[in-house]
């Protein structure tokens, strides 16, 4: 063999590991790009549900947020239906809600079979709950404001839930 069919192909090895090199960057940046997306959308789960929890301890908070809100009527006739105060029937509310920004921020983040599997028996155990589903279903916190995707997410399995397709 000749110097120059050797030189030739170490010249295609090269090349061959070059490619692959930039391949494997290329995976890498977008698996860290993917991962920075789901960090964010994760911070933002957190901080929705940390500022709804700082309302749901503050009885004062709340009511002026409903009030200004013009949802007081939800709140009265969600507090005559439990037959509690509307103070009590709001912090429930808000309290359930902040599983709806839980579930979200997981359901966002969550890209393989098994993580969704798991979110979904989640869904089905919680929002079975009386309190939780009254909240999923009439929240002025929960359907409206969440992605629509996410929304049609979780009412497809309460569906197949109460059809008992479970």
């Amino acid at each position: 063999m000749n110097w120059d069919a050797i030189g030739a192909v170490g010249e295609i090895v090269g090349a061959l590991a070059v490619v692959l090199t930039l391949a494997y960057l290329a995976l890498q940046v977008r698996t860290a790009r993917k991962a920075t997306i789901d960090q964010n959308t994760l911070a933002r789960a957190s901080g929705v549900r940390e500022m709804m929890l700082t309302v749901v301890e503050n009885d004062e908070l709340r009511m002026n947020f409903i009030r200004d809100s013009g949802v007081e009527p939800h709140y009265d006739q969600l507090a005559r239906s439990l037959g509690v105060s509307v103070e009590e029937a709001s912090r429930l509310e808000w309290h359930n809600s902040l599983w709806f920004w839980l579930h979200w921020g997981q359901w966002t983040a969550t890209h393989d079979e098994k993580g969704l599997k798991e979110l979904k028996h989640l869904i089905a155990s919680f929002y079975s709950n009386t309190s939780i589903r009254r909240s999923w279903d009439s929240s002025p916190w929960g359907k409206p404001i969440l992605d629509p995707e996410f929304v049609r997410f979780v009412d497809e399995i309460l569906a197949k839930v109460s059809s008992g397709n479970d």
